[in-house]
Parts: structure tokens; sequence; C-alpha cells
């Protein structure tokens, strides 16, 4: 296959497309933007498309390659992997509101219901380590929001 992702949380038969791996190639852009407007999406958006495009012809990853923040499927079950299997989750996938569009005390008007706050604070410990860490990034100091060129992307 071309692809490889892991299934979206609902429905399954589905990729989220959060996290993929792709083949490179200049014949499948190509023949994709020719698609672009043909091939229905069901989300209006390049999730969508790309599973319109690629159809059920892609691998499946496991889903600790795309974990998403969100506990909006079964909060027992991400608990129980955040709790037991922590090593084994090697992407988080920040859906939604975006953490360097807030702060680290709070999602900003997110859905904070559905929000695993573990995640979002590892998000910041880690941004917050890198500010003090690399002399790349233009941090304030004391700062708990993102620099400038940060929120920019």
């Amino acid at each position: 296959h071309r692809l490889a992702a892991c299934p979206d949380v609902a429905p399954p038969i589905f990729f989220n497309s959060g996290f993929m791996m792709l083949e490179p190639s200049a014949a499948v852009v190509e023949d994709m933007l020719s698609k672009m407007h043909v091939l229905p999406s069901y989300d209006d958006g390049d999730q969508g498309f790309l599973n319109s495009y690629f159809n059920q012809d892609w691998d499946r990853l496991a889903y600790t390659y795309n974990f998403m923040k969100s506990k909006t499927g079964n909060p027992e079950a991400y608990y129980w992997l955040l709790d037991h299997h922590w090593s084994s989750i090697y992407v988080f996938h920040m859906v939604g509101v975006k953490p360097w569009k807030c702060s680290s005390v709070r999602d900003c008007g997110g859905f904070p219901e559905r929000v695993i706050p573990r995640l979002w604070a590892l998000w910041w410990d880690f941004f917050l380590d890198m500010c003090a860490e690399s002399p790349h990034l233009l941090c304030l100091p004391g700062t708990d929001s993102p620099p400038a060129e940060v929120e920019a992307q």
C-alpha cells in the first residue's frame, strides 16, 4: 500500500489524517490534484478527500501512533492506556483546539470535559522545557504562552 494510517475513532472504516505515512509519488500528487474537485469528501476537508481517494487501500497502524487528546470515545480505555502503556504511545494528536493557541492552564474554550488534562499538561511541559533549553525559540521569560513564531504556524 502507498499509505499507512490509524483508523479513526468513529467510524473506524476511515483513517484519521492526523498522522499518516505516505510513499512519495509525483504521479499520485498529480492524480490527487486532478480529482480534488471530483471525489466526495464526507467532512469537506482533507481527511474526507483522502479517504475517498485511497478508499480502503491503506495499511492500518496501531492507535498508539495517533493517540488523540480527546476522550470522546472511551475515557476509561484512554486513561488505562496512559496509566499502563504510556511507553507504547508514540504520537499524541492534539485534535481540535491546539495548545499553542491557548495557555498552559486552560483549554481556551475547547471542550474541557473531553480533553485529557494530562496530555494538555504534557504538551506544555515539553514546550516550556524547549523554551528554556533552545536558543532558537524566542520565548519570553516566565511566559506560559507560545512565542509569536509558533502561534503563526
